[in-house]
């Protein structure tokens, strides 16, 4: 729990740093090296992993998502077109991989929309009009939904939300998350002013956290049928960058799309 706190004190005010004064230029280069961190950690998953030529073949891949993102949406929907081809197409460079294309093949289809896609949409978020508040209202929804999460199920966990994917996880911990994250919303609006009214404000917090707990979980049956407990050892108390953005990726579409309809309608 120690080297949780720690990592967490550490890393916080960078990244936040990042999102107030440059979502933009250092934000997104920010967002693309977690996407490589993340891409590598999802393709050590799987069987895939055995030819490297298809492993980084894939990783590059994936993180072309929020790379392309930068430069605008049509950039994005080339990407997502040319994907199906561009996967099946990398086994004629590996013909030794044939027998086993039917299972990889889905593996980097998978990997484009879990982290090309929804990094890209974090892309989007840090480089729209909303710029950092955007950045700054998804972090709150779901750190603060993380932590409000970890304690209040620590300390009053007795019921348990989902044992089979993530055994520790309680419905207690998932009301309180729920809670934080529509604090962590209002918090935001309060500081640093955002175009939504009370009632989208609870939407955000609502569905984003929802979204974040849904993220979680999800990685958390990635990581069981792979038989690994964290996704990697990058980050000391929380394991590897997938395990620390599985909340972000889900999040951030339901934050993204009511930050963007607050923002046509003020």
């Amino acid at each position: 729990m120690a080297k949780r706190i720690i990592t967490g004190l550490i890393l916080a005010p960078i990244v936040l740093s990042l999102a107030w004064f440059l979502p933009d230029t250092a934000g997104v280069g920010l967002i693309v090296a977690a996407a490589f961190a993340a891409a590598h950690e999802y393709m050590n998953f799987f069987s895939i992993r055995q030819n490297r030529t298809l492993f980084w073949a894939g990783v590059f891949w994936i993180v072309a998502g929020p790379v392309l993102a930068r430069f605008g949406g049509l950039y994005l929907l080339g990407y997502l077109m040319a994907s199906p081809l561009y996967a099946m197409g990398l086994f004629l460079l590996v013909p030794d991989r044939i027998p086993h294309a039917t299972s990889e093949m889905p593996v980097l289809g998978l990997g484009v929309l879990y982290i090309g896609l929804l990094m890209a949409t974090i892309v989007l978020l840090a480089t729209g009009p909303m710029g950092n508040s955007g950045l700054l209202l998804l972090f709150a929804v779901v750190w603060l939904g993380d932590s409000a999460a970890y304690f209040g199920g620590k300390s009053l966990g007795k019921h348990k939300l989902y044992p089979r994917a993530s055994p520790k996880k309680t419905l207690e911990g998932s009301f309180f998350g729920l809670l934080g994250s529509v604090g962590g919303a209002f918090l935001i609006d309060a500081l640093f002013g955002t175009p939504l009214s009370p009632l989208l404000l609870v939407l955000v917090g609502v569905g984003g956290g929802v979204a974040e707990q849904m993220g979680d979980l999800c990685e958390s049956i990635l990581k069981r049928s792979a038989g690994v407990k964290d996704s990697g050892k990058l980050l000391p108390g929380h394991g590897g960058m997938l395990d620390r953005i599985d909340g972000l990726l889900f999040a951030a579409p339901i934050v993204y799309g009511i930050f963007l309809y607050g923002s046509m309608g003020a």
